[in-house]
Formats: C-alpha cells, structure tokens, sequence
C-alpha cells in the first residue's frame, strides 16, 4: 500500500473518530427530547395550578366590581391569568413551542460542534499524517543506509572470496614457472622436458581451477530475468522426472499424488535449474546413501496446494538430515557445508533468486530424519488470468 493511500485512510480514521465522539452525544439528546419535554412539562403544567389560576380570575372579577376605580389593573391581571391559563389548558401547545425552540437551539449547536470537529479532525489527521511520513521517511533512509551497508559487507566479501580462490591456483603456477629457468639451465634436456611437461599439467589444472570458479560465478551474475509462462505444475514435474532421472543413477526420483491440474506462472528453464541444484546438492551430500535398506538415494517430488493460493513444491529425500543451526546460512552467497574446493557455495542461493523472481519463497523444512526444500509459488487464478 502507498504512502499517500496510509495517510488518506489514517485522516479518514481520525475524521471518523472525533465526528463519532462529538455528534454521538447530541443524537443522543435529540432522541431523548420528547422523555425531557414530559419532564418539564409534567413539573410545570399541575392540575392544582389551573385550579388556582381559575379561582384568581374569578376573585378578580369580584374585586373589579366591588373597587370601580382600579378596574383597569385588575383587568390587566385577568388578561394576564388568561393567558397562562391557555397553556394549562392546552399543554400540548407548551410542548410545541418548547420543542421548536429545543430544535433551533439544538440545531445550531449541532451545526456549530459539527464544524469544530471537522476542522479539528483534518488539522489532527494532518499532524498525525505528517509525523507518520516523517517517520516513515527517517525509517526508509535507516533501511536504505542497511542495505547499503550490507550491499558494501557482501562487495567485500566478493572481493575476499575472488582474492583468495584466485591466489590458490595463482601460487602453484608462478612456482612451477619461476622454477622453469633454473631447470633448463641446470638440468639435463631430458629433465627440463620432464620439468616442462608437470609444468604443463598443473597450470592446466589450476586454470581450469579458475575457469570453473569463473563459471560459478558467471552463472550467478548473468541470471537471466524470468520469462513466466503458465505450467500445469504435476505435468511439468513428471516431464521433469522423466527427462533427467538418468542423470542421477544413485538416486530414485518420484512424484508423489497431488493435485492434477494447478496452473502456476513459471520460467520452465530457471525452475528446472531449480530442481537441479537441489537435487545435485541432495546426491552430492549422500554419496554413500544414508538410507540402509536401499543402495539408491530416494528422493520425492510432492505438490500440495496452500490456503492462500499459493502452491508448494516440497522435495524430499531420505539421506542425512540438516542441522537446525544451518537453516538461516543455507541461502546465503558462498555458504556450503561440502570440502569440494570447486564448490562456491552459490546453487541454493541461485535457487533461492530464481524462486523470488517468480513470486515464490524457499525454505528448508526441520526434519529430524531425511532432509526437505520446500518452494511456494502463487497459483494462476481466474482473477490472476483477467488481469
């Protein structure tokens, strides 16, 4: 999710949270408003006061005949009873009038609330939305100075690694030709020519030394992009299997039952590759076949389907198990438990590149007996096909 998509739904989070706390307190009052006006009207509208209000308006019609000269005062005073006796008789006219004044007042209030929280809603959302993107800012500046910092850690230990693979194979040829002048100067023709010939033969095996290391690491460096295209996973694994089962005479490969017709997107060359690495490393680590009852290596293909659309390809086999502690060294550049000089440690992190490329993620699964790689890739759905 984008940045500028966080900050619209955190200022619609805020906006929402302070209208939810300032309007629900009056919507509460207005519907309480009829509850409130029975209770004012029931404490000023008595059945006692209209009783009262009458005898006055009787006893001032007495006093108005019994003092002529101040008729126009008390009738000023009956007027006036008059009129409050009007809202004892028809209280409902009081409830009217008190209710059309409730809601005007109400009405400007609620106008007035509503206004202050907007505006104190975007003036939080855009405070807090500036703190989260400067926070937001300092933690991809901390994150880009890591990976530039692991970008120089990993240089470094590409140039330690060149310096040393080149120096081995570097070292015996500059002994052998250094010592090529004292032979022929000091030796006999036929020694130098057997000098000259062990010459030969070790600078031929240390330059293939360097022009296999070379090509570990030209494989590396030049993976091409993947070129996804959609594959019935069982089918390709079958065809797979059938197609290089004869490389691997010491081990037994097989697929195991699953579902037939999954569709995931994949580079079928690279995903080969894929399969090859983890193999060879599978054979490569039990030559002598760990499982006793069998002199071939076993080694499983299964597919299972995931709850969230994703497919994982597990293979495993039945050799020597993996040590726990090396799980998280596993796919890191130049990690390898062989004691091969040629192996540079780069199949399972060439595996682990290839299987990110597509989507996809690669673990390696702790089990006590038998070693497993399990591969996940996203499964091609209908939506996935639309868009």
């Amino acid at each position: 999710m984008s940045t500028s998509r966080k900050t619209n739904r955190i200022n619609a989070y805020l906006i929402g949270a302070i209208l939810t706390l300032s309007v629900l307190p009056l919507i509460a009052s207005y519907l309480l408003l009829d509850e409130v006006l029975e209770s004012a009207i029931g404490l000023a509208v008595k059945p006692d006061t209209k009783v009262l209000l009458s005898a006055y308006r009787d006893d001032l019609k007495t006093l108005k005949k019994l003092d002529p000269d101040n008729q126009e005062a008390y009738k000023t005073r009956f007027l006036a009873a008059g009129e409050e006796l009007v809202v004892y008789d028809q209280p409902q006219l009081l409830r009217q009038v008190l209710r059309d004044t409730y809601l005007t007042y109400y009405l400007l209030l609620f106008v007035v609330i509503l206004a202050f929280s907007l505006l104190g809603a975007v003036w939080l959302s855009r405070k807090v939305a500036r703190s989260y993107q400067a926070l937001a800012n300092s933690d991809i500046k901390k994150a880009e100075k890591i990976q530039e910092l692991s970008y120089f850690d990993q240089w470094q230990a590409i140039a330690g690694k060149l310096a040393h693979e080149i120096n081995n194979p570097l070292t015996p040829i500059e002994m052998m030709v250094s010592n090529l002048p004292r032979t022929y100067a000091n030796a006999s023709p036929e020694a130098f020519e057997a000098c000259l010939a062990d010459t030969k033969e070790v600078v031929s095996e240390e330059v293939h030394k360097l022009k296999e290391m070379v090509s570990h690491f030209s494989q590396f460096s030049k993976l091409p992009e993947p070129v996804l295209k959609p594959h019935n996973i069982a089918k390709h694994c079958q065809t797979f299997i059938r197609q290089h089962q004869q490389g691997w005479p010491n081990a037994q490969i097989s697929l195991s039952d699953g579902p037939q017709s999954i569709e995931v997107a994949i580079d079928h060359l690279l995903f080969n590759q894929c399969l090859l690495n983890i193999i060879n490393n599978a054979v490569q680590a039990n030559k002598e076949c760990a499982n006793k009852d069998s002199t071939q290596l076993s080694v499983t293909l299964s597919i299972t389907k995931e709850a969230d659309d994703n497919i994982a390809i597990t293979v495993f086999n039945d050799g020597k198990p993996i040590d726990p502690t090396v799980h998280s060294s596993l796919f890191k550049m130049y990690y390898s438990s062989k004691s091969s000089k040629e192996n540079m440690g780069l199949g399972l992190a060439i595996v682990r590149k290839i299987i990110l490329d597509h989507g996809g993620d690669i673990c390696c699964l702790p089990l006590t007996q038998g070693a497993a790689f399990k591969m996940t890739l996203p499964i091609i759905t209908s939506q996935n096909k639309k868009s």
